[in-house]
């Protein structure tokens, strides 16, 4: 079994801004592959709201990735996924758990993700920002190359991260438009990291570049 852990991700948006988009977030222009969507479950329990639900995916894009050797899994057309959430009002979390109910023959899949207010989740706090943290489990039976095949799986599926966080993004700038400061962020991804406007970043560079050109006069 291979287990990978992505880098958080901060939304600069509210928790609850982001957990009422998270059940509404598809279709999306980065969701291309996604089928279907339906809900088998919804449940009030207390100060929690668990869900339920289907959906079918197209064969995914880190499946195509493995040798043409390998056509069980390269010829997988259609994925159904479970996904289940528990949101939870009380500490502000949105816990979702998704894993593939086909093939599970061939592989297992399982993604744990967990979304969480940056500060007190009942304040009015207009700087309010939602961390997400993901935890990935990949488990293949294909003989003496599981490893191999696992870590190819784990890399491929990694780049697909972006695109869910884009798809996200673009449901919360629909409703809720764009953020007036967009919060920097790492992630294992190079060159996919969200910046401060322009203006702050056009500004930040000149006043860098003019501290380097007066360090240049300064004769050691």
């Amino acid at each position: 079994m291979k287990t990978w852990t992505a880098a958080p991700h901060i939304f600069p948006y509210s928790f609850n801004e982001v957990a009422s988009v998270f059940w509404d977030r598809y279709p999306n222009s980065y969701a291309k592959h996604i089928m279907s969507e339906d809900v088998l479950e919804c449940k009030v329990d207390k100060d929690q709201i668990r869900t339920k639900k289907l959906i079918v995916k197209k064969g995914a894009s880190f499946l195509k990735s493995a040798p043409q050797w390998m056509s069980r899994l390269v010829n997988i057309k259609v994925i159904p996924t479970i996904e289940e959430s528990v949101y939870d009002r009380l500490t502000g979390t949105l816990t979702t758990h998704t894993r593939n109910v086909s093939c599970r023959n061939l592989f297992h899949m399982e993604e744990k993700c967990l979304y969480k207010s940056t500060s007190d989740v009942h304040a009015l706090d207009p700087m309010a920002r939602t961390e997400l943290t993901r935890h990935l489990y990949v488990n293949v039976t294909y003989g003496r190359i599981n490893s191999l095949i696992e870590r190819v799986l784990v890399m491929t599926f990694t780049k697909s991260v972006k695109r869910t966080v884009l798809g996200l993004t673009e449901r919360l700038e629909e409703r809720y438009g764009s953020p007036i400061i967009q919060v920097p962020f790492r992630s294992h991804l190079a060159g996919f990291n969200k910046f401060y406007p322009d203006s702050l970043l056009k500004a930040s560079t000149a006043f860098r570049d003019s501290i380097v050109s007066k360090l240049r006069l300064i004769k050691v």
